[in-house]
């Protein structure tokens, strides 16, 4: 399994347990233990996006600025740099797909596709950026979206994936679409 697959979900489970943290008292003076760097999405609408996130035991002390968080570290704090990654509130759900949702980051995206012509677009680019052979999987599309509601048909990808195999799925998992590469694989 490649390994960009891997990453995404890890990091983002680990940054995860840093933002499940419930707020600390603001005015503690002692150093935090953790600073994490980052593109930090907040979630408040007035302030949408920060740069670092400071930790104090189990509870987050700040968000801000680079400089702002900086001033709170100590000799002792352990300070992790996220690149240009995002770094996310914590997520609660009672009922998650974590893997297939971490597939999915690596798949072609055809949920928010308006049209059959706009689904076939996406993925015909998508088929271009992968060597002849690889796979593409994924999808999520929703054809209840698209005028008129067609399901969509091999015979509209065809011809903008003659070289990869296609089986993409409908976002609640209950159809799917194969291309004739696909069914060729499959002995169908």
């Amino acid at each position: 399994m490649p390994l960009r697959l891997v990453r995404a979900p890890l990091q983002l489970a680990a940054l995860a347990g840093v933002f499940a943290c419930r707020a600390a008292p603001a005015d503690s003076s002692a150093p935090v233990d953790l600073v994490v760097y980052g593109r930090v999405w907040t979630g408040d609408s007035a302030r949408p996006w920060a740069q670092a996130v400071a930790v104090a035991g189990d509870a987050i002390r700040a968000v801000g600025d680079s400089a702002e968080i900086a001033r709170l570290a100590g000799p002792s704090t352990r300070v992790l740099s996220n690149g240009t990654a995002m770094v996310v509130p914590g997520f609660m759900d009672a009922h998650t797909h974590f893997l297939s949702g971490g597939f999915q980051l690596a798949s072609v995206e055809l949920r928010d596709a308006t049209s059959p012509e706009e689904f076939v677009s996406r993925l015909k680019a998508y088929a271009k950026e992968l060597r002849p052979g690889e796979w593409i999987t994924g999808g999520n599309w929703d054809h209840e979206r698209w005028p008129g509601a067609p399901l969509p048909q091999r015979g509209w990808i065809d011809s903008v994936t003659p070289n990869n195999p296609v089986f993409v799925s409908r976002l609640d998992g209950h159809m799917g679409l194969a291309n004739s590469a696909a069914l060729k694989l499959a002995r169908v």
